[in-house]
């Protein structure tokens, strides 16, 4: 990770890391505003009588939470994706496909349509679902697994060590997901604004080709 970062800060400049810096902050008021929202909403309607939320309760307000919410921030996810590749595509000596978050909207809108702008939308929901499942799920669960087995009061201790362990569940079951939506957002559209893959003979891209 951090050769990388030195390398595109030596090939592109300090400022290349934060390219795709709008869409992101876009992406995350929706995502987060959503996610808390829904997550917090659902956790209150299933509790049960002595307030305790079983784990599977948890785990479908999470993933609920995480799917509604990365849906309706797919478009800015789209748009990020597509404004961080240029710097690499440029450097390869590949025409820039777009200019700004402005202009990479409207390249989105021009050659897909309103449905262009949920490209790479079903791994998306997937990879947040998974995350959410892991995040909000595992906080709570250690968080009162902690607070029953020890004799620690509900403070930042105990935050921080359930958040670890809900950041670590996380990554491990949001990364392949995550792996599989960004080669999607990236991948190039033909005229029906559908995904155009190098080698369509495999199975798992021909499926990629009629999800996107």
């Amino acid at each position: 990770m951090l050769a990388t970062a030195s390398g595109i800060i030596k090939e592109e400049g300090l400022h290349k890391l934060f390219q795709g810096l709008s869409p992101a902050l876009y992406r995350h008021v929706v995502y987060s505003g959503v996610r808390i929202g829904t997550y917090d909403y659902l956790r209150k309607r299933l509790m049960e009588e002595d307030n305790q939320l079983p784990i599977w309760k948890s785990a479908i307000a999470g993933v609920s939470a995480g799917a509604l919410a990365q849906y309706l921030a797919s478009p800015a996810d789209l748009v990020k994706v597509h404004i961080q590749m240029e710097g690499r595509r440029r450097l390869m000596g590949l025409e820039p496909r777009v200019h700004s978050a402005s202009h990479a909207f409207k390249e989105i809108l021009k050659k897909g349509g309103i449905a262009g702008l949920w490209k790479g939308s079903i791994p998306n929901v997937q990879r947040a679902a998974l995350v959410n499942l892991g995040d909000l799920t595992t906080y709570d669960s250690v968080k009162r697994y902690i607070l029953r087995t020890t004799n620690l009061p509900d403070n930042h201790v105990v935050h921080i060590m359930a958040s670890v362990c809900a950041g670590f569940v996380a990554a491990l079951l949001g990364t392949p997901a995550d792996v599989v939506k960004t080669r999607i957002m990236n991948q190039p559209t033909d005229e029906h604004g559908r995904c155009v893959f190098l080698n369509i003979k495999k199975p798992l891209n021909l499926i990629f080709f009629y999800c996107c």
